[in-house]
Protein backbone atom coordinates (compact mmCIF):
# COMPACT_ATOMS: atom_id res chain seq x y z
CA UNK A 1 0.00 0.00 0.00
CA UNK A 2 1.21 3.57 -1.14
CA UNK A 3 0.88 5.87 2.23
CA UNK A 4 2.08 8.80 1.89
CA UNK A 5 2.14 12.23 4.47
CA UNK A 6 3.17 15.75 4.36
CA UNK A 7 4.41 17.50 7.29
CA UNK A 8 3.58 21.55 7.98
CA UNK A 9 4.46 23.69 10.69
CA UNK A 10 1.81 26.38 11.68
CA UNK A 11 3.23 29.45 12.18
CA UNK A 12 2.10 33.07 13.43
CA UNK A 13 3.71 36.37 13.26
CA UNK A 14 7.66 36.70 14.10
CA UNK A 15 8.56 38.50 17.10
CA UNK A 16 11.29 39.63 15.65
CA UNK A 17 12.83 40.49 11.77
CA UNK A 18 15.64 38.05 12.33
CA UNK A 19 13.24 35.96 13.74
CA UNK A 20 11.05 36.27 10.40
CA UNK A 21 14.43 35.98 8.12
CA UNK A 22 14.70 32.60 9.83
CA UNK A 23 11.03 31.49 8.96
CA UNK A 24 11.87 32.66 5.10
CA UNK A 25 14.85 30.95 5.20
CA UNK A 26 13.04 27.70 6.20
CA UNK A 27 10.19 28.33 3.95
CA UNK A 28 11.91 28.73 0.87
CA UNK A 29 14.28 25.54 1.65
CA UNK A 30 11.70 23.09 2.66
CA UNK A 31 8.22 24.99 1.97
CA UNK A 32 6.55 23.01 5.18
CA UNK A 33 5.16 26.57 6.43
CA UNK A 34 1.42 27.66 6.86
CA UNK A 35 1.37 31.29 8.33
CA UNK A 36 -0.74 33.08 9.84
CA UNK A 37 -1.95 36.69 10.91
CA UNK A 38 -1.99 36.33 14.36
CA UNK A 39 0.40 36.96 17.27
CA UNK A 40 2.18 33.34 17.75
CA UNK A 41 1.16 32.92 21.37
CA UNK A 42 -0.54 30.59 23.78
CA UNK A 43 -3.73 32.61 23.48
CA UNK A 44 -3.95 31.93 19.56
CA UNK A 45 -3.61 28.33 19.37
CA UNK A 46 -7.03 27.59 18.76
CA UNK A 47 -6.80 30.22 16.08
CA UNK A 48 -3.17 28.57 14.36
CA UNK A 49 -5.33 24.78 14.47
CA UNK A 50 -8.05 26.52 12.94
CA UNK A 51 -5.73 28.06 10.12
CA UNK A 52 -4.36 24.27 9.46
CA UNK A 53 -7.58 22.71 9.17
CA UNK A 54 -8.88 25.31 6.88
CA UNK A 55 -5.35 25.04 4.63
CA UNK A 56 -5.71 21.02 4.70
CA UNK A 57 -9.59 21.45 3.92
CA UNK A 58 -8.93 23.71 0.74
CA UNK A 59 -5.48 22.34 -0.55
CA UNK A 60 -5.17 18.41 0.45
CA UNK A 61 -6.79 15.49 -0.60
CA UNK A 62 -6.37 13.50 2.54
CA UNK A 63 -7.86 10.96 4.74
CA UNK A 64 -6.47 11.98 8.50
CA UNK A 65 -5.07 15.07 9.79
CA UNK A 66 -2.93 14.71 12.64
CA UNK A 67 -2.24 17.54 15.00
CA UNK A 68 0.77 17.84 17.49
CA UNK A 69 2.83 20.53 18.96
CA UNK A 70 6.75 21.10 18.18
CA UNK A 71 8.03 19.17 21.35
CA UNK A 72 5.91 15.94 20.73
CA UNK A 73 8.06 12.90 18.71
CA UNK A 74 5.42 10.98 16.14
CA UNK A 75 5.85 7.60 15.06
CA UNK A 76 4.60 7.59 11.36
CA UNK A 77 5.59 3.55 11.18
CA UNK A 78 2.72 2.98 14.59
CA UNK A 79 0.44 6.04 13.19
CA UNK A 80 0.40 4.67 9.77
CA UNK A 81 -0.64 0.80 11.36
CA UNK A 82 -3.14 2.01 13.29
CA UNK A 83 -4.52 4.02 10.59
CA UNK A 84 -4.36 1.57 8.29
CA UNK A 85 -6.20 -1.46 10.39
CA UNK A 86 -9.56 -2.79 8.55
CA UNK A 87 -10.83 -2.07 11.96
CA UNK A 88 -10.01 1.42 12.63
CA UNK A 89 -12.77 3.98 11.62
CA UNK A 90 -12.36 5.85 8.50
CA UNK A 91 -14.71 8.27 9.40
CA UNK A 92 -15.83 10.21 12.70
CA UNK A 93 -12.57 9.12 13.92
CA UNK A 94 -11.47 11.43 16.42
CA UNK A 95 -8.14 9.90 18.66
CA UNK A 96 -5.75 10.86 21.04
CA UNK A 97 -5.04 10.63 24.77
CA UNK A 98 -8.81 11.08 25.90
CA UNK A 99 -9.77 13.27 28.88
CA UNK A 100 -13.03 12.72 30.48
CA UNK A 101 -15.15 14.34 32.61
CA UNK A 102 -12.83 17.32 33.08
CA UNK A 103 -13.85 20.36 35.25
CA UNK A 104 -13.26 23.51 33.79
CA UNK A 105 -10.42 25.62 35.85
CA UNK A 106 -12.08 29.25 36.22
CA UNK A 107 -8.16 30.36 37.39
CA UNK A 108 -4.38 30.53 35.93
CA UNK A 109 -3.09 29.57 32.73
CA UNK A 110 -5.58 27.42 31.88
CA UNK A 111 -8.85 29.40 33.74
CA UNK A 112 -12.13 30.04 31.56
CA UNK A 113 -14.61 32.35 33.03
CA UNK A 114 -18.21 31.03 33.43
CA UNK A 115 -18.88 33.30 30.03
CA UNK A 116 -16.42 31.79 27.88
CA UNK A 117 -17.79 28.28 28.87
CA UNK A 118 -20.94 28.14 30.94
CA UNK A 119 -21.16 24.35 31.84
CA UNK A 120 -19.79 22.10 34.49
CA UNK A 121 -17.99 19.50 32.67
CA UNK A 122 -15.42 19.40 29.31
CA UNK A 123 -17.27 17.37 26.64
CA UNK A 124 -14.58 14.36 25.92
CA UNK A 125 -11.79 15.30 23.91
CA UNK A 126 -7.90 14.78 23.41
CA UNK A 127 -5.07 16.17 25.38
CA UNK A 128 -2.46 18.17 24.66
CA UNK A 129 0.18 15.22 23.32
CA UNK A 130 -1.86 15.50 20.11
CA UNK A 131 -4.74 14.35 18.41
CA UNK A 132 -6.02 12.54 14.92
CA UNK A 133 -9.36 13.48 12.67
CA UNK A 134 -10.95 12.05 9.75
CA UNK A 135 -11.53 14.38 6.61
CA UNK A 136 -15.10 14.19 7.51
CA UNK A 137 -14.78 16.16 10.76
CA UNK A 138 -12.18 18.36 9.38
CA UNK A 139 -14.27 19.41 6.91
CA UNK A 140 -17.08 19.98 8.68
CA UNK A 141 -15.49 21.61 11.84
CA UNK A 142 -13.80 24.44 9.64
CA UNK A 143 -17.65 25.75 8.63
CA UNK A 144 -18.54 25.68 12.34
CA UNK A 145 -15.13 26.69 13.87
CA UNK A 146 -15.91 30.31 15.50
CA UNK A 147 -12.83 32.71 14.54
CA UNK A 148 -13.50 35.40 16.66
CA UNK A 149 -14.19 34.21 20.29
CA UNK A 150 -13.09 30.76 19.86
CA UNK A 151 -12.28 29.10 23.55
CA UNK A 152 -8.38 29.55 24.11
CA UNK A 153 -8.00 25.90 25.66
CA UNK A 154 -7.10 24.48 22.16
CA UNK A 155 -7.49 21.02 22.61
CA UNK A 156 -10.51 21.49 24.55
CA UNK A 157 -12.21 23.85 22.27
CA UNK A 158 -11.71 20.63 19.41
CA UNK A 159 -13.76 18.65 21.70
CA UNK A 160 -16.81 20.70 21.63
CA UNK A 161 -16.70 20.90 17.80
CA UNK A 162 -16.54 16.93 17.76
CA UNK A 163 -19.27 16.58 20.20
CA UNK A 164 -21.64 19.64 18.00
CA UNK A 165 -21.09 17.12 15.01
CA UNK A 166 -22.39 14.79 17.49
CA UNK A 167 -19.45 12.05 17.85
CA UNK A 168 -20.02 9.88 20.68
CA UNK A 169 -16.95 7.71 20.53
CA UNK A 170 -13.41 9.39 21.32
CA UNK A 171 -10.89 7.10 20.91
CA UNK A 172 -8.22 6.60 23.56
CA UNK A 173 -5.10 4.64 22.67
CA UNK A 174 -2.20 4.67 24.88
CA UNK A 175 0.37 4.91 22.44
CA UNK A 176 -0.50 8.52 22.62
CA UNK A 177 2.07 9.47 25.80
CA UNK A 178 1.69 12.78 27.57
CA UNK A 179 4.52 13.76 29.56
CA UNK A 180 4.14 11.66 33.15
CA UNK A 181 5.02 8.86 31.84
CA UNK A 182 8.66 9.74 31.98
CA UNK A 183 12.09 11.26 30.62
CA UNK A 184 12.65 9.88 26.77
CA UNK A 185 11.69 6.22 27.38
CA UNK A 186 10.83 4.23 24.11
CA UNK A 187 7.29 2.14 24.09
CA UNK A 188 6.78 0.07 21.60
CA UNK A 189 3.04 0.93 20.91
CA UNK A 190 4.26 4.86 20.76
CA UNK A 191 2.64 6.94 18.31
CA UNK A 192 3.03 10.46 20.01
CA UNK A 193 5.35 11.47 22.53
CA UNK A 194 4.90 14.48 24.45
CA UNK A 195 7.40 17.23 25.86
CA UNK A 196 10.32 15.33 23.67
CA UNK A 197 13.56 17.32 23.38
CA UNK A 198 15.59 17.36 20.27
CA UNK A 199 17.83 14.47 21.52
CA UNK A 200 14.78 12.48 22.76
CA UNK A 201 13.13 12.90 19.44
CA UNK A 202 16.19 11.40 17.63
CA UNK A 203 16.31 8.71 20.37
CA UNK A 204 12.99 7.80 19.81
CA UNK A 205 13.17 8.20 15.88
CA UNK A 206 16.10 5.48 16.28
CA UNK A 207 14.39 2.77 17.88
CA UNK A 208 11.25 3.29 15.57
CA UNK A 209 13.23 3.00 12.53
CA UNK A 210 15.06 -0.12 14.24
CA UNK A 211 12.25 -1.66 15.09
CA UNK A 212 10.66 -1.81 12.08
CA UNK A 213 13.24 -2.98 9.71
CA UNK A 214 13.80 -5.85 12.55
CA UNK A 215 10.44 -6.33 12.20
CA UNK A 216 9.71 -6.56 8.68
CA UNK A 217 12.71 -9.04 8.81
CA UNK A 218 11.14 -11.03 11.09
CA UNK A 219 7.77 -11.47 8.45
CA UNK A 220 10.47 -12.39 5.80
CA UNK A 221 11.77 -14.89 7.48
CA UNK A 222 10.48 -18.55 6.96
CA UNK A 223 8.47 -20.28 10.26
CA UNK A 224 8.44 -16.32 11.50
Amino acid sequence: MNIRWKTMFLIGQAKDSTQEEYLKAENLMCNDLIRGAQRDTYQNLTLKTQMGLEWAAKYCDFQFVMKTDDDVFVNPYRLMDYLGNPDTPKTKLFLGYVRRKVVPLRQGRNGVSVEEYNKNIYPDFCGGVGYVLSSDLVLKMVQIFDAKKPLKLEDVYIGTLVERLGVKDVRHHQGFRPWHYGPCKYFSNTIAYHEASIDCMEEQFNFAIKERLEGDFNKSMPGV
